[in-house]
This record gives structure tokens, sequence and C-alpha cells, in this order.
């Protein structure tokens, strides 16, 4: 089934992408900052909504992958003076191959002690972040440089606000669409039943961990943005 089925959906899906990529033209610099907030908040919310909307894994310490990709991000954007496109993609699969390394115990336990599990892990993320100092910078944290792409630096909140949006808009188009594949049915028969879908020959370890790891990534790509996950 069509995401926007009919002329109208598709009138007014317009309107809104007209309505929001014109928000710098009529928004203040406060107001596009906590719009470049919401636009990363927005990002991370949809890899949570993977891993617990359609998959069914409850998970509490999400911030924990966000400041790991925060972090990556910074380490090679700052130290090893990469490329931001480089470090944002490195700051998803680090944070998406943590998120698996913490999703393993999904396949045991699920509820309430799934949950301990992952607020554990946002403990140990922030506690080893905090105490690797010679990498993260400890408490102090790390200064990065602002994003830039093809020599194009996002300076102002207006170039952060187009640069946050966009991703925010072709993250929420993915996973949208990833509930429509065979990856997401899975998914929502995992959520809905787990041993019925393990019975019709749905392999549940490797449709959790993949889940943990779109989830993380996500997270990941959302920390890469976030100025404030870089002092915590």
């Amino acid at each position: 089934m069509a995401i926007l089925r009919t002329k109208t959906h598709w009138a007014l899906f317009i309107i809104f992408l007209a309505l929001l990529f014109a928000a710098p033209l009529y928004l203040g610099n406060y107001w596009l900052g906590v719009a470049n907030l919401i636009g990363i908040t927005l990002i991370a919310a949809t890899g949570l909504n993977i891993l617990i909307g359609y998959c069914g894994q409850l998970s509490i310490g999400h911030a924990g992958f966000i400041a790991v990709g925060a972090y990556t991000s910074a380490v090679l954007t700052n130290r090893l003076e990469l490329p931001f496109l480089v470090g944002l993609i490195c700051a998803g699969f680090t944070a998406g191959l943590i998120g698996l390394i913490f999703g393993i115990p999904s396949v045991r336990v699920k509820g309430f002690y799934l949950a301990i599990t992952t607020i554990a892990a946002q403990f140990i993320i922030i506690w080893v972040i905090n105490h690797w100092s010679a990498v993260t910078g400890g408490f102090v944290g790390i200064k990065v440089p602002y994003a830039s792409i093809g020599g194009f630096v996002f300076r102002s909140e207006a170039s952060q606000f187009y640069l946050i949006i966009s991703i925010a808009v072709l993250a929420t188009f993915l996973a949208k669409n990833l509930a429509r594949t065979r990856v997401g049915r899975a998914f929502i028969a995992i959520r809905d039943n787990d041993l019925a879908a393990e019975v019709m020959g749905i392999n549940l370890f490797y449709y959790k961990l993949l889940a943990f790891f779109i989830g993380c990534f996500l997270a990941g790509i959302a920390g890469s943005h976030s100025p404030t996950g870089l002092a915590l």
C-alpha cells in the first residue's frame, strides 16, 4: 500500500515540505536552534521506533548510543581531521555495532529484564566516555569543527537546519518503507508473538539483532549532529 494514496495526501505533503524548508525565512535563530534539536531527536526516535514499535524490543538506554555516535564523530573529525561525512557514517556504524553487543541478551530475555540490560548499557557507555579521557576528553568533552560537505561549512543555524531536517526526512522515509518489506514484517511478527514467529521460520536471533543495529545506527547518526552530546 502506498504511503501517499490520494492527490490530497500528495498536496498536503508538498505543502508541508514547502513550509518546513522555508522555516529559516520566518524563524529566528533561537527557534531554528529548537527546530534543530527536534530534528536530531526525531532521527534518534525513528531508530527507537524501529526497535520498540516495530520489533517490540524494549530499550531504555538509547541515549547511550547517541553518545557513542557523538563521540565517534568528534574523535574522527577533531583528532583525526577526517571529513564530516566519514564521521557521520562511522558514528552510525559504531553505535550500531555497540548496539549489537548489548542486543545479544534480547534473544534470551525480554520485558523488564531487557529494559534493565539496556539501561545498564547507557551507564557503562557514559562511564567509559567520562573516564577514557585520552580519547574522549573525559568530563571536559571535545570541541568539534562545524560540519562541512564539499567545502560548504554549516556555520549558521539556518544551514544546520537544512542539513539536519534533510537527514531526518530521509530517515523517516527509509523507516516507513522498511516496515513494508520482508524485514519489517518479520519485526512485526516478533513483536506480536515471537514464539509463533519462530515456528513460522523467522530467525529470532538475526532479526532481533538487526533491529538493535538499525535502531542504534540511527541513534549514532543523531549523535553525530548533536552539539550537546559532545559534552556528556
